[in-house]
């Protein structure tokens, strides 16, 4: 294997993009580390060719805060944020002006461009996703005793699905989409239940009152958002991050509902590996019960 390869599997490994969740996370850092963040950002070349103490020097900061910067991205330490920079440098960018949408465009365009969308909110997200917040949420679901999702309007799309899925191999799930019933639901829960909220902005009233009473009831509280630092994170024990670009006029791309659902996704399939030997039998009776529903087919 080359040294080449060698990095790029050392990139798959840690899961980040460096740049990205740079960017991503620049708004909740702190003064000092913001300094280092922009530089990084602004001169990602020259940083690889910079000696801890001569970034630090240029940054005006200590060493330590180019550590924990490093920390908060989700690198081990300044050498392997340069070793990971320099195999991004080497890969193409996506261009957002590639996928944006527009009047005046053909069907076979608009529909290429919704799938580009898709795809390449997909990908932001991945490489923003702190796999060890993942390991995190999946431990605490495989325990579970009940599961609360709280969302409104067309972000309760992936919540009902993910429900169906965690009740298919026997949880207690609720993914109401009235928010009055939501609150009701926080007030019920209690230690040893998690909650689940999705909330793009960080910042839907409902959603976020529900995982407040929650949270104060005892239970692991789990939310999916592309803030930060908002209301709804303040009462988060777990915070996966969804990093969305909307091309549409009307800022409502359904895009960043299929991130959602990805996420959620790869949740399930990691309590599903921790659950008991039996799981994936007990899920295929299930599947094979709901045959019931299917019309025979005729080409077997």
């Amino acid at each position: 294997m080359t040294e080449w390869e060698k990095k790029q599997m050392g990139m798959i490994e840690n899961g980040r993009n460096i740049l990205a969740t740079t960017r991503f996370l620049l708004p909740s850092l702190t003064a000092a580390e913001k300094r280092v963040a922009e530089f990084v950002l602004a001169s990602p070349k020259e940083v690889t060719r910079m000696s801890l103490k001569k970034l630090a020097a240029r940054c005006e900061c200590g060493e330590a805060t180019i550590v924990r910067l490093c920390k908060t991205i989700g690198v081990s330490g300044y050498a392997e944020l340069k070793s990971l920079l320099e195999v991004q440098l080497r890969m193409p960018a996506i261009q957002e002006e590639s996928v944006r949408l527009s009047t005046g465009q053909g069907m076979g365009e608009i529909v290429e461009r919704v799938f580009e969308l898709n795809i390449l909110n997909l990908r932001r997200t991945l490489e923003v996703a702190a796999v060890e917040e993942y390991e995190n949420a999946c431990e605490v679901l495989s325990t579970a005793n009940k599961i609360c999702f709280f969302a409104i309007g067309d972000a309760m799309f992936p919540c009902s699905y993910a429900s169906l899925r965690f009740r298919r191999i026997g949880y207690d799930c609720y993914a109401d989409s009235d928010a009055d019933v939501q609150i009701v639901n926080a007030c019920n829960m209690k230690e040893g239940d998690v909650a689940i909220a999705i909330s793009h902005s960080g910042r839907t009233k409902q959603v976020v009152e529900a995982m407040r009473i929650a949270k104060g009831q005892g239970a692991v509280t789990i939310c999916i958002t592309k803030a930060g630092k908002s209301e709804l994170t303040k009462y988060s024990d777990i915070v996966l991050y969804n990093v969305t670009t909307d091309t549409t006029v009307d800022k409502e791309i359904i895009a960043r509902r299929v991130a959602e659902q990805a996420m959620l996704d790869a949740v399930y399939m990691g309590v599903l590996q921790k659950m008991e030997s039996n799981s994936f039998a007990r899920l295929q009776e299930v599947s094979e019960n709901l045959k019931v529903n299917k019309l025979p087919d005729k080409n077997v």
